[in-house]
């Protein structure tokens, strides 16, 4: 099948250029692409069709994997919105993409080597191996970011939202729910001192949760302790971020009771009720990882353990971790991509958790 795909990809890329040649409005060259707008759809059409041929033979069986788990990701949200009554539970934009057609999500860090291929900047038998090495890399990356999606919405769809709300501000500081038909996944007005939450959602049951799905750089900025100038981060909005992220949840007393959840000029954060955190075998057993895996942890002043979600069965920290007195507290679950599993991981949590509380940071230290 490899050799037929890549035949398939070749002679198809061969035909771009062909008709690249005879198509008026195009020019190619190894130093400049030129391309009208009345033939622009078709070109960049026939690109689409070349990266998406290269795609299937550089990354075989990944790519039905990566049909799955669009299909996950999108039933899961749908899922959600249904139960809640949103109209629409917002992705980072490359996740929007990858669950609507995730063949061409991955294909597409693949058109600039068929445009070098098309232009002759490349050689085509150098293609395959520059395929292979970026098709992986960067499906690497948009899987995870999408498994991690689809975990955290799993978590927040076992829990049973009934109705989210948006979170407003006039100041920065004093915030207030308003109904919304729309959530958006880390979404935050960029603030250098404070940290909200990206929406508040009430269960069947009656619970009230904030929730943010932060990208775990930004937890690094958790801390009142941490010094203005050297804040580096996203300030707390990273809606468009595809990368590593974490699910945290806060209980509330009721809506009305939202509130920062870090705020530097106060000095105060509040502690996580619950965070969720897809995390690999090698990542568990990296020294680097673990040891920003363990900082973070000790940042939001857990007050339960962390709920560490795991593809594969059998992940698990190092024995030494049990006896470090820094460690966080953890519960690993192997979820695979189980909705079942998900909806054990949002049982065991959801027992127990009572309402957050501001506390000042250096009541802590």
């Amino acid at each position: 099948m490899g050799a037929t795909m890549a035949v398939s990809w070749g002679a198809t890329v061969a035909a771009l250029r062909q008709w690249a040649a005879e198509t008026e409005g195009v020019s190619v060259s190894r130093d400049a692409l030129s391309v009208t707008r009345p033939v622009r759809g078709a070109f960049y059409a026939r690109v689409d069709e070349a990266a998406e041929l290269l795609a299937a033979t550089v990354l075989g069986e990944r790519l039905d994997q990566a049909k799955r788990l669009a299909a996950e990701l999108s039933a899961v949200r749908g899922d959600v919105e249904r139960a809640s009554g949103l109209r629409r539970f917002g992705l980072p934009a490359r996740l929007e993409s990858f669950a609507a057609d995730p063949v061409a999500a991955l294909a597409e860090p693949l058109s600039p080597i068929v445009l070098d291929a098309v232009s002759g900047r490349r050689a085509l038998c150098e293609v395959d191996g520059a395929a292979r090495e970026e098709g992986r890399r960067s499906a690497e990356v948009l899987l995870r970011s999408a498994y991690e999606a689809w975990a955290y919405l799993g978590v927040v769809a076992a829990l049973g939202p009934v109705r989210f709300w948006a979170v407003a501000s006039e100041d920065g500081r004093g915030l207030r729910p308003l109904p919304t038909e729309e959530v958006r996944m880390g979404w935050q007005v960029p603030s250098r001192e404070l940290r909200h939450p990206e929406a508040v959602f009430q269960t069947a049951d009656g619970r009230t949760f904030a929730m943010k799905c932060e990208a775990a750089r930004e937890i690094d900025y958790y801390s009142a302790l941490t010094p203005p100038a050297r804040d580096t981060s996203a300030g707390g909005s990273t809606e468009n971020l595809v990368g590593h992220r974490v699910l945290l949840l806060y209980r509330l007393d009721g809506p009305e009771a939202v509130r920062p959840l870090a705020d530097r000029k106060a000095r105060t954060q509040v502690p996580v009720d619950v965070a969720c955190t897809v995390l690999a075998s090698r990542e568990m057993a990296t020294p680097g990882f673990l040891g920003a895996f363990i900082g973070r942890a000790r940042i939001l002043r857990m007050r339960g353990p962390v709920q560490v979600l795991a593809f594969d069965e059998g992940a698990a920290f190092p024995a030494a971790m049990a006896a470090d007195a820094d460690a966080p507290a953890v519960q690993v679950s192997a979820v695979g991509l189980d909705r079942a599993a998900l909806a054990r991981v949002a049982g065991r949590v959801a027992e127990g958790v009572g309402p957050a509380t501001a506390v000042p940071t250096g009541a802590f230290n």
